[in-house]
């Protein structure tokens, strides 16, 4: 239905990101109880085959997620499926709202920064787009000790970047070259470059910006007008 074909069915409740109490538990689960607070990845896993062993559970053919393949957080309760391997224990300093947010757009600029671009300290970052993906990817890179430039057309979103861990800051609306400021920048390019907006231009730049040798990560979805087959 629409863009995901994971809705198949009406009525539907969306919401991809969740945290909450555990109501009951199914008469396999041993590691959660009623009352116990928790929150859940982006993408479920069952756990067991070849892709979820790996690390790779994004990719499992077994993969679910509450919001698309059923019913998701805007409804009163959720049922999560292999409970012991997709619950998350909410530490009590945690609140709520704090972990759902927190769930999609920091837990996948963390593995893009930090697993597939395996970021290193003083290592320059090219961050495309500076909403939640963008902005978390900063926060992450800033905390590996890396050197951030944040690419955005919204100077408010700049700003705020500096706040959070940006070293420069450029907008595309005040340069002909974004590629050739970031070389000029770092001398020899980014180190790690990551399209977190999803289009074309982004998706080029972002490449064209690295050094050689350099490690781009696409997490931005290229759609509409930008889809590419």
């Amino acid at each position: 239905m629409g863009n995901d074909s994971d809705i198949t069915n009406l009525p539907h409740v969306p919401g991809h990101r969740l945290s909450g109490i555990v109501q009951e538990t199914g008469k396999s689960v041993t590691r959660w109880k009623s009352g116990d607070r928790i929150t859940v990845p982006f993408v479920s896993r069952c756990g067991t085959c070849p892709e979820c062993i790996s690390g790779n559970h994004q990719i499992s053919d077994h993969q679910f997620q509450p919001g698309f393949s059923n019913w998701g957080s805007f409804a009163q309760y959720v049922s999560i499926k292999y409970a012991d391997t997709n619950l998350i224990c909410l530490p009590e300093e945690v609140d709520f709202v704090t972990a759902a947010s927190l769930g999609c757009r920091f837990e996948t600029s963390f593995r893009a920064v930090a697993v597939q671009g395996a970021v290193k300290p003083v290592q320059w970052v090219a961050v495309y787009g500076c909403g939640g993906v963008g902005l978390s990817a900063i926060m992450i890179a800033h905390a590996f000790g890396a050197r951030v430039i944040a690419v955005d057309i919204n100077e408010k979103a700049l700003d705020l970047t500096k706040s959070i861990g940006a070293n420069f800051t450029i907008n595309v609306k005040e340069y002909t070259d974004v590629v050739e400021v970031i070389f000029d920048i770092t001398g020899r390019g980014a180190h790690l470059s990551m399209d977190a907006l999803g289009s074309v231009t982004a998706c080029s730049n972002s490449i064209l910006c690295l050094r050689k040798q350099g490690r781009y990560v696409q997490v931005g979805l290229l759609a509409g007008d930008n889809f590419l087959p």
